[in-house]
């Protein structure tokens, strides 16, 4: 398994940069729905904003709002995509990491 990208290096490559939000995890490709998806034809770093940058996270939500898929990306996201080191990050199927937590929460069956 390859260790994952040094976070100085991706941070000025938008494509390590995006690969590198992904996490060590072993995951399956997002599959040929993300063909379709809009946000490939879009700045990678509007999914990933800095802090204090809410312009681009809000540009990567209305972008998502006219995705043709953003259930199969949202699904994707919360199989643990969008997770580094366990946090989640970016923009995935409109939905902020805060957003997508509170679904993970919701999702998780209540312990009898």
């Amino acid at each position: 398994m390859r260790s994952p990208p040094d976070a100085r290096e991706s941070r000025d490559d938008p494509a390590k940069r995006r690969a590198a939000h992904r996490g060590p995890r072993q995951l399956d490709g997002p599959g040929r729905w993300a063909e379709q998806a809009l946000c490939v034809q879009a700045d990678p770093d509007a999914w990933f904003p800095h802090k204090g940058q809410r312009d681009l996270g809000a540009i990567a939500t209305r972008i998502c709002g006219h995705c043709p898929v953003p259930a199969q990306c949202l699904d994707y996201a919360l199989s643990g995509a969008d997770s580094w080191g366990g946090i989640a990050t970016g923009v995935w199927g409109g939905t902020t990491p805060q957003e997508r937590d509170r679904l993970r929460r919701q999702r998780k069956p209540l312990a009898a």
